[in-house]
């Protein structure tokens, strides 16, 4: 047993204790609380203090691709999205296997060393991720990424998909199908996927009206996505045009439920929100991502907020980042979404990430019996508001420590 103590604990889910203290009992929180109080319940325990520091739940990144962290710097910035997508398929096979597991090993350690806890994976070839995040201290969902423009193809990708889902024995880590997006995925392969994820109870996440061209190639069956497919040869002639906007599309196929994660979700209509809102699904938007690939405008974050869906946080992957750094992404977060406040985004970094990815029991806020997924943020200056600490410059941070039982 031991005795964490800070000038601030936050515990994400009700307010702040300043001068606070947490109990950690076998990897378990036993209890927290004002440090007095927990010094007196709790005798001849030994204490670490953290001056000038915040103790808080671990970050969750709701959302990367771990292999593709050998692309990053390779795709130019500014390219339309149509291009951009063209070049993350093609150029991945320049790589070989070696320098990806490198890559990916080098990405978890800097997630570890930033403070994240806790990601959602998305995979091509998931025993390259599965393999770092089992040498590592990260909770982890790992998305085996489903493809298949043809509804021809449905059943034969579907089985190749399924049968590559088994439980690790690391009890920190998951794996499920995601399809990848509207336009790379056939309806008939949408629908098994989905009844697979509903009958085992399992999350899943798609990428969702990322783009003005994705939304373009629903409606019409037309533009850069159908140029884009027709490039790497995957266009087929048979393909319906669903007419329909990304969001409501899916929602016609049945995939919408309150075990997925739509990451994204930059173009939506107020209808679109609704239907989001209706069937309990989760967004994670990645800001500078966007910026970065060109998706020709900005997630309608607040709006969804006040719908009271559950938003969280991703850096997407190092080919369309700089970083992995969660303090970067919600401080850009911050800077393109003023009306959003510090605790708000700390939340969404947090238990709600937590959520989308079904890790919430386990972790994302401190509360009695959770899991020990702390971290302590360490500053030069004295902290009035922890929150705003946490979110100002990333150079005021003296260390980040994840806690030991």
């Amino acid at each position: 047993m031991k005795i964490y103590s800070a000038n601030w604990v936050l515990p994400i889910v009700t307010p702040p204790i300043k001068n606070g203290s947490v109990v950690i009992d076998n990897d378990r929180i036993k209890a927290l609380g004002p440090r007095e109080k927990i010094l007196k319940q709790f005798h001849g325990v030994s204490i670490a203090d953290f001056q000038d520091g915040v103790i808080l739940p671990g970050l969750v990144n709701a959302h990367t691709h771990l292999e593709l962290s050998v692309m990053k710097n390779v795709i130019a910035d500014g390219k339309d999205f149509g291009d951009w997508v063209y070049d993350a398929i093609t150029k991945r096979f320049d790589f070989t296997p070696e320098m990806i597991q490198q890559a990916c090993i080098n990405a978890v350690h800097e997630l570890e060393n930033a403070g994240t806890v806790a990601v959602g994976d998305i995979a091509n070839h998931s025993e390259t991720s599965l393999a770092a995040l089992t040498q590592s201290s990260l909770y982890a969902v790992i998305y085996n990424e489903v493809t298949g423009f043809s509804p021809s193809i449905a059943r034969q990708r579907f089985d190749e998909f399924a049968h590559k889902i088994i439980q690790p024995s690391n009890p920190r880590i998951k794996q499920s199908l995601a399809p990848h997006a509207p336009y790379s995925v056939s309806a008939d392969l949408f629908r098994l996927v989905g009844d697979f994820t509903k009958i085992h109870r399992l999350h899943s996440t798609v990428h969702l009206a990322e783009s003005i061209d994705e939304s373009e190639f629903l409606r019409y069956g037309t533009g850069k996505m159908k140029t884009m497919i027709e490039k790497i040869g995957k266009w087929d002639p048979a393909w319906p045009v669903p007419n329909a906007s990304p969001v409501r599309y899916l929602d016609q196929l049945g995939f919408l439920n309150e075990r997925l994660l739509a990451v994204h979700v930059v173009h939506v209509s107020d209808a679109d929100v609704e239907i989001l809102r209706q069937k309990n699904v989760s967004v994670c938007t990645c800001p500078r991502s966007n910026i970065k690939i060109n998706v020709g405008g900005t997630a309608p974050i607040q709006k969804m907020i006040n719908a009271g869906i559950n938003v969280c946080i991703g850096t997407d992957s190092l080919a369309s980042n700089d970083d992995l750094n969660m303090w970067n992404e919600m401080r850009s977060l911050r800077s393109i979404h003023p009306e959003i406040d510090a605790g708000t985004i700390l939340t969404m970094a947090t238990i709600n990430g937590a959520h989308a990815l079904g890790l919430n029991d386990r972790i994302g806020s401190i509360e009695i019996g959770k899991d020990n997924s702390l971290i302590a943020v360490t500053g030069s200056d004295n902290i009035e508001s922890p929150e705003n600490f946490l979110l100002s410059d990333y150079a005021k941070f003296k260390n980040i420590a994840r806690l030991k039982s």
